[in-house]
């Protein structure tokens, strides 16, 4: 169990009030900078978290959520957090966020947001702080990767994904692929970058086709390095590892004198808005973001509900899907209509909030 005020206080030699000024950042008591730094140092150790979260383990609700995590880091955690936002506000909820960029930071963190009497908790992140820091079954929790992990209750199944465009462009005819992505590390246990080479690799060795890979690190980030490679490499197909690489890469290849997908069909990956935008329209695998916040909203109120505090992994995987178009050398119908609404940093945004004849939207998942 967490520590209280009293035992840091015995711990760091000090009085109960000299921890509490230690604390308060906007306190007055003097307090030297080595002591508190020795006090915070001791509260880490300890597991501290603030006492009004003991109000909350006696019943008294403040009907706010925190959400651990980094909402600025990425197109789609952008979505994921807005989504959840709207979401736990249809029941009454507000949601409160911190981060933390190392270990001593995120346990930090989880101890100021459990501090601040949440009902729940939504972790995002590739691990589990509120599990490293000692603190799990507090209150209820969902832990929501951006990839399959161990322990995970909701999470993409990025392989599943890349396996979908796989089968496309190898029903299509594709014999020989290229998966590029910016960094790639083997034996990185829950990375997305992994679980997409792996995916598209199952399907190719399915049909005994060849996959390569490709590295822009080992390119140096330079263009005219990677469209040598490229051609030594001799594709039909590249699937990159996220949407800002493959229209990157359609440009560089068409400045190249390399038509695309006469010649070359390429493919990205997040369904990002600016696909539709590219002079090649570019192919794209969707991540089911908004059903990911739908389904960690849903399953986070039913455990607040029960208040169930350690419940068994909910190990549910979301499929992404595939979104044919221009640069694979397919027909995209959602092409021929305009959003008459807002407009959206992402397609599955873009062509839900958006009205449309509905069977578009239909026709282009049915074509994965």
């Amino acid at each position: 169990m967490p520590a209280t005020m009293n035992d840091i206080a015995r711990a760091a030699g000090v009085t109960r009030q000299a921890v509490a000024a230690a604390l308060n950042p906007k306190g007055t008591s003097k307090v030297s900078e080595a002591m508190r730094q020795r006090i915070l140092e001791i509260v880490a150790d300890l597991n501290y978290i603030p006492n009004q979260a003991a109000r909350h383990l006696k019943g008294v609700s403040n009907h706010t959520i925190g959400v651990y995590g980094a909402p600025y880091a990425q197109v789609q955690e952008q979505t994921y957090f807005n989504e959840l936002s709207v979401a736990f506000d249809r029941h009454g909820y507000n949601l409160v966020t911190s981060y933390g960029m190392n270990e001593k930071a995120s346990g930090r963190a989880i101890r100021e947001l459990l501090g601040k009497r949440i009902d729940g908790i939504i972790i995002t992140t590739q691990y589990n702080p509120l599990h490293d820091s000692g603190l799990s079954g507090l209150v209820p929790s969902v832990f929501s990767p951006p990839a399959r992990i161990e322990g995970a209750d909701i999470y993409i199944d990025h392989a599943a994904g890349a396996a979908s465009a796989a089968e496309y462009l190898l029903e299509k005819g594709c014999r020989r692929g290229i998966y590029v992505a910016p960094i790639f590390d083997r034996n990185i246990f829950g990375s997305p970058n992994r679980e997409k080479y792996e995916g598209l690799l199952r399907a190719f060795k399915r049909r005994n086709r060849k996959l390569d890979i490709l590295i822009m690190e080992e390119c140096l980030g330079q263009a005219d390095i990677l469209i040598r490679k490229i051609r030594e490499m001799a594709p039909d197909v590249i699937f990159c590892s996220n949407d800002y690489y493959a229209g990157r890469l359609v440009s560089a290849l068409v400045t190249a004198g390399i038509r695309v997908p006469e010649e070359m069909k390429v493919v990205g990956y997040d369904g990002l808005a600016l696909c539709d935008l590219c002079a090649v329209p570019l192919a794209t695998v969707i991540q089911p973001i908004m059903k990911r916040a739908e389904a960690s909203a849903k399953l986070l109120l039913k455990r607040i509900k029960e208040q169930d505090r350690r419940a068994e992994p909910a190990d549910m995987a979301l499929a992404p899907y595939f979104y044919p178009s221009k640069s694979c050398g397919a027909e995209n119908e959602m092409l021929k209509i305009f959003p008459l609404h807002n407009t959206y940093s992402s397609l599955e945004m873009t062509w839900n909030e958006n009205p449309y004849p509905k069977d578009l939207l239909t026709y282009t998942r049915e074509q994965s």
